[in-house]
């Protein structure tokens, strides 16, 4: 194993990633090393684009912060896009983690992405028990997908190490 940790942070350059690098570099943690990746660094919904990525900074862990956004108005006009956009993207950072034998992934969602008719405090148990607010559908549903892809990718990680432990 690699003597220290390499941890990938996409969406490095916004909001959550540059709060993050701020502690990490006010307090760093030793045997990690920190990449804050941003939409200059790669197109996070082109395959090859985040394949090449990975290549380059060669990560152990991925923290995904990453996402396309906008504000309400674009939300709402631009359903679709949000959808595809977040969707590929994820798709792609999520795959590259399995393909890599990137150790651990931890991807973040926003509370939009919840339902709009919920009780509180909110917990990531209720994610799929209503539809989110009619303004965020895009943006949230794709988001919600994160939580199915990561069951799905858990299950297919798990078939894989049996597979390899029954000599197949």
């Amino acid at each position: 194993p690699p003597s220290k940790s390499v941890v990938l942070v996409t969406g490095g350059t916004g909001l959550v990633g540059q709060a993050l690098k701020e502690i990490v570099e006010a307090d760093p943690i030793e045997g990690y090393e920190w990449y804050f990746a941003g939409s200059k660094d790669a197109d996070l919904t082109d395959a090859a684009a985040v394949g090449a990525l990975f290549d380059r900074v060669r990560p152990t862990a991925c923290l995904h912060l990453a996402a396309y956004v906008g504000g309400l108005f674009a939300n709402m006009t631009h359903r679709v896009e949000f959808w595809r956009r977040n969707v590929a993207m994820q798709d792609a950072v999520m795959h590259c983690c399995h393909e890599r034998g990137v150790r651990r992934l931890v991807s973040c969602l926003s509370t939009c992405v919840f339902p709009d008719k919920t009780s509180y405090p909110i917990d990531e148990t209720m994610i799929h028990d209503g539809p989110p607010h009619f303004s965020n559908e895009g943006y949230a549903y794709a988001k919600r997908m994160v939580d199915v892809q990561v069951g799905g990718e858990r299950e297919r990680g798990e078939r894989e190490r049996e597979e390899r432990g029954n000599g197949e």
